[in-house]
């Protein structure tokens, strides 16, 4: 039997096809507060990644891979 796959896993592969790429980011702060970002994924590290941010006062996301299993952030190619 093979092992069946977690959503951590899911959400890594998630993240390396868009490695490199720009996207569209939707990132859910909680309370109603959605933001829309444009930006592209740079770093990738074993619990999290960085999503470097264009035109933003800040220039910088990190995001943990249980962030996308919860839906708090969301990637969609340009």
């Amino acid at each position: 039997m093979r092992k069946a796959e977690s959503g951590i896993d899911k959400a890594r592969q998630t993240v390396e096809d868009y490695f490199g790429k720009e996207v569209a980011i939707r990132y859910n702060k909680g309370r109603n507060r959605i933001c829309h970002y444009k930006g592209k994924i740079t770093q990738m590290y074993d619990n999290i990644f960085v999503v470097t941010i264009y035109n933003e006062i800040f220039d910088r996301l990190s995001c943990s891979y249980s962030d996308i299993v919860c839906g708090e952030i969301a990637f969609k190619e340009i």
